[in-house]
């Protein structure tokens, strides 16, 4: 059976022509890291990552009739992401049924930072994990804010079974091509497709606009490695870092640890020549984003992992290559 990211290989595009390497392809196009959760409440396990490269999609009508599904379960974007209590105040919750094709979910709520859009889906199941990844599995190609399009260009997360039993809960971070604005109460429209269908949500939403809550951890920080920290930064929805001038093809990430030896971890989700993008992962973390912002001294260490092309199986082993501190 074709998966939706086969599909993406065989479609037209309109527009630019896009040429890539095999390194770039298996990038673009690698899986999602897996991540187990501390707690035997939940299992996870990998939910698949592409880059969705989309240009004058356009996909036939619905053939066969699909039951929504639907649930009395919430998940809130502080239960799903790690996020901070106070992320209510940015994050839109839908609670909406849909249904793509023969793919039937519930959006729950929905987050926006810099180019990245947050999202929390729940999915019905048997309860067995092996049946959770729909090879058919809708995605977010595109979302339109107060009229501009936005495209998106690639997305990870992961998903895990509900102490229920029979509800999958999928967090998905997806980042764009350009960010998005600083708007309150704007007119958002979520494009999802599974290759052969698609569907538009329509939905009033915040943008960009937790950004107002920063805390700066670093910026323009050179490391004696030779990187560069663009940005790190706290806010309610997530902590994030920007390091730049970092080798190609490998994978990163950081260790954070305040003085009573509390950790938390960000891992890469994003990389482009040489700038990687690490995000706050609640699965392997102590500290919340509350405690992290409340420290008064927290150390970092920057960990360089296998390589992604020549390295694709086995155990992921990371070694020190950087250390700073960061001192209120």
């Amino acid at each position: 059976m074709t998966s939706i990211y086969d599909k993406i290989n065989d479609i037209d595009f309109d527009t630019d022509s896009i040429e890539l390497n095999d390194i770039e392809k298996e990038k673009m196009f690698r899986s999602a890291k897996s991540y187990a959760k501390k707690t035997n409440k939940s299992k996870f396990v990998a939910s698949a990552a592409a880059a969705l490269l989309i240009a004058g999609l356009m996909t036939p009508q619905v053939r066969a009739e699909v039951l929504k599904f639907t649930t009395d379960i919430k998940v809130s974007m502080m239960d799903a992401f790690g996020a901070s209590p106070d992320s209510y105040k940015y994050t839109t919750e839908l609670d909406e049924s849909v249904k793509v094709g023969n793919d039937c979910f519930v959006i729950e709520n929905i987050a926006f930072e810099d180019n990245k859009a947050f999202i929390n889906t729940l999915r019905d199941s048997d309860g067995s994990m092996e049946n959770q990844l729909s090879e058919n599995e809708a995605c977010v190609y595109k979302i339109v804010v107060d009229g501009v399009s936005y495209k998106a260009l690639g997305s990870s997360g992961s998903s895990g079974l509900l102490e229920d039993g029979k509800t999958i809960s999928e967090v998905s971070m997806i980042n764009f091509d350009k960010e998005f604005p600083t708007l309150d109460n704007a007119d958002v429209d979520l494009y999802y497709t599974d290759g052969n269908s698609n569907e538009i949500i329509s939905t009033k939403a915040s943008t960009n606009t937790v950004n107002e809550e920063n805390v700066i951890f670093a910026k323009d920080q050179k490391l004696e490695n030779g990187s560069v920290i663009s940005l790190m930064k706290l806010n309610p929805i997530t902590m994030t870092a920007i390091i730049k001038n970092l080798e190609t093809d490998y994978y990163y990430q950081i260790e954070g640890s305040n003085n009573e030896g509390k950790t938390f971890l960000l891992d890469d989700r994003i990389g482009d020549n040489g700038e990687v993008t690490f995000i706050y992962n609640k699965d392997f973390s102590d500290m919340t984003l509350d405690e992290i912002k409340d420290a008064e001294e927290i150390n970092f260490v920057l960990k360089k992992g296998k390589n992604k092309i020549d390295n694709k199986s086995g155990k992921e082993e990371y070694r020190t290559i950087e250390k700073f501190t960061y001192k209120k």
